[in-house]
């Protein structure tokens, strides 16, 4: 069965679903084993930009990823941050599976954690669905 990455009713008007969605296609695309990873995750995560002031739902369920406008439901992941930091979430250096503290991205969004300029709700339970997340969204 082939993997569905679609916009729910109103995200095409969603620049930032627009965006991580395009981004997962083409990801997955170029990496058909990245398909193999989103097919594992599970759950619901929410990504608010606050700057841009645009939120997102992304609904991770085996064959089909559905990407929602705003924050619907209840999110497993919650993610909030500047659109900077949600964009550099895709660059994170990594060693293996984790990521990797000594790079310059990571350390960049290490450091936007402490100053409260990034938030991620959810942790350590949905662990999983964030590394996962990160691991098919990364941009080498």
């Amino acid at each position: 069965m082939d993997l569905a990455i679609e916009l729910h009713d109103g995200a095409a008007d969603n620049g930032l679903a627009n965006m991580l969605s395009t981004m997962m296609r083409q990801n997955v695309e170029d990496h058909p084993e990245r398909g193999a990873m989103v097919r594992k995750l599970r759950g619901r995560m929410a990504i608010f930009a606050e700057d841009a002031e645009v939120a997102i739902s992304i609904d991770f369920d085996g064959d089909r990823v559905l990407f929602r406008d705003g924050i619907v439901g209840v999110p497993d992941l919650t993610i909030r941050g500047g659109f900077e930091q949600i964009g550099d979430l895709s660059r994170m250096e990594q060693v293996g599976a984790l990521p990797d503290p000594r790079g310059p991205v990571n350390r960049a969004l290490f450091g936007a954690m402490r100053e409260g300029k990034l938030r991620v709700f959810g942790l350590p339970r949905a662990l999983p669905l964030l590394l996962g997340f990160g691991d098919v969204m990364h941009v080498a």
